[in-house]
Order: C-alpha cells, then structure tokens, then sequence
C-alpha cells in the first residue's frame, strides 16, 4: 500500500489501534497531530510518539495541536481510555519527540507540498481541522480525502442520551467543519463514520486471542471473569502485540462497566481502513449540522438525508460496513506491524 495519511488524533485506545493498522496496512504516514479529547493534547501526542516507536517508527513527526477546544473547557475520559489513555498499555513517552512546529503548520506544509495526495484522516476532536480551515479554505481541495470519526445518525450518543465524544468534546469546531464543505463536489465531501457504523465493530477476547495465534503468539484469555489488575500483564513476545492487549483489556472492562458486554469498540480502526481504502462501506450523500448552543444537546448530530433544509451537501455519511472484513485486515495489519 503506497497510500498517504496524515493522521489528528487523541490517542486513546482505539487510535493506537487505527495506528497499529495503518502502520501494519503499510500506509505512509506523514505526520500525526494530537488534540485534547481523550487524554489532554500534550499527553496525546507523548502517546502517539510512544507507540510510533514501538512500531518502529519513531522518524514520524509528532505535532501538539489545539489543546482546548474553540469554546468549551477542555474534557477528558480517563474511565474509559485509563488515566494516561491508552488503558493498561505502556509505551516510551518521551518529550523530546513532540515536533517544535505546531500541528497547524505541519498540516499546511504538507497538504501544500502534497497537494491531492494525502488523505486526512481524523479520529478526534475537530478543532484542529476548524483551525486549519479557517487558516487555509482551500484545505478540501488539497486534500486527497478526508475521513471523520465522529457523531451518530439515529444511534444513541456515547457521551450522552444524543452525542457522541467528539462532537460532544468541542460542537463548535464540529458544526464550523461541516459548514466549510457545504455545496463542494462530491468527491470532496469528507466521509463520516459514525457510531451507527463504529460500534458494529465490537471487538472481542476471542478475536484478540485469534490474532494472537495468527501472529504466532499464545493467547492472553482476557475474560469477565478474571481478577481485575492494573498494570501491563500481556507476555506475547511482541512489544506491539503486549501494548494491544494491555489496552484493550482496560477497554473490556470499561464496555463491561458500562453493561454493553465484554467488548471493545473499535470506532477508529473502522475509519483508519476506510481512510487507506480497505474497508467495503456504502455512503449517503447528506447534510450535517451539529447543535453547538444547548447543554442538553450539546454536540448532537443531525443529518438530512431528504433535502428538508434546502441546503447543499456537505458531507457522506457512512451507511454500511461489514465488520468480519475489518476484524479480519486489522488480524492481518497487526501481524504485520509485529514483525
């Protein structure tokens, strides 16, 4: 695979796993930026460092971007992602590879210097990309895609009864992006992954442990079940293969917790395989808005599919995924990324 990406995100569990993928897939990455959303921004980006090292990758650019969001306070979840955010995962943090360029500068560089070649692909908060289109309109068309996590379209919100964390973590940036690409051509509207979609990716310990075997490693056994400890456990021989399963173990519990099972969803390794081309996915042309001034609705996503609004789209909604392929090329990327 000889696709590029240059990837925002707040790692957080599922992002080392979009991380692992892209690494594994082949991608080439050419920077990742950080914002505050699931740890703060500045932790975010140590992690992101940290498991880039791990997957030998430690020349990849690590940028600091927004560390608030436009308007709200900033907000993290450490009951769902551990205190650090990624779980009971331990990875190098070191400060001296955070990038002395800001993130805003490191996407205008590389979109200018790449035009139409990088894809964006996005699994976090979205005021750095507000930012970056306030600062460069043009940023839709020098992109070669752009690829969202974020929201849900007649699904309930993981943050509240409505929103889900990223909308949720900053509305403004949110309902500015969406309001950037309205009546541009199809091709150029960012495609969206929601929890509609994200959450049929329900990782579990069977397939961890498949994958593990895949990979020529023994199985972990991670269940209800066993006695809960903090800390790394996994001892699969494998640097990424121990980060992965100390993390996800920490995301078994916290969907346990919360009564949704066992489970891990894995929202943004769907949107990472969408961004690189290996997820089969059907799309709907729409119109996104996203409610920025009630505290009861707060970073609710709201789609017209219908025209109702007399608005041009802005936007495809990701309507479909098949997520026996995306458990099965993330088995495949992980092995990889392992070697």
């Amino acid at each position: 695979m000889s696709m590029r990406v240059l990837v925002d995100m707040d790692p957080g569990i599922d992002d080392a796993c979009a991380l692992i993928q892209l690494v594994g897939a082949g991608a080439e990455i050419a920077a990742v930026t950080a914002v505050g959303g699931n740890a703060s921004a500045r932790q975010c980006a140590l992690n992101a460092a940290g498991l880039l090292e791990v997957l030998g990758h430690d020349d990849v650019e690590v940028a600091l971007g927004a560390e608030a969001p436009l308007r709200c306070p900033a907000e993290t979840t450490p009951e769902t992602h551990g205190p650090q955010g990624l779980g009971y995962a331990r990875v190098p943090w070191r400060e001296e590879r955070i990038s002395a360029r800001p993130a805003l500068d490191v996407w205008l560089e590389e979109l200018r210097a790449h035009p139409g070649q990088s894809v964006l692909l996005c699994t976090a908060p979205l005021t750095n990309l507000a930012l970056a289109l306030r600062a460069e309109p043009r940023l839709p068309e020098l992109a070669k895609q752009i690829v969202i996590m974020g929201g849900a379209f007649h699904h309930p919100g993981n943050t509240t009864p409505t929103a889900e964390w990223n909308t949720w973590c900053d509305p403004d940036a949110a309902k500015e992006v969406f309001a950037a690409f309205e009546g541009l051509p199809e091709e150029r509207l960012p495609i969206v992954c929601a929890l509609e979609t994200t959450e049929r990716i329900a990782y579990t310990p069977a397939l961890l442990d498949a994958l593990l075997a895949d990979a020529g490693r023994s199985p972990v056994g991670w269940s209800a079940d066993r006695v809960r400890q903090p800390g790394p456990l996994a001892g699969t021989g494998s640097a990424v293969l121990d980060v992965l399963a100390d993390a996800l173990r920490f995301y078994f519990e916290f969907h346990h917790d919360y009564d949704q099972g066992y489970v891990a969803h894995l929202h943004d390794l769907f949107a990472a395989q969408v961004a690189t081309g290996q997820a089969e996915i059907t799309t709907a042309v729409t119109v996104i808005d996203v409610e920025a001034e009630s505290d009861l609705l707060r970073g609710t996503t709201v789609h017209d599919d219908r025209g109702i609004w007399g608005r041009r789209p802005n936007a495809r909604r990701v309507t479909g995924n098949d997520p026996d392929a995306v458990f099965a090329a993330f088995a495949q990327a992980a092995g990889e990324a392992s070697r």
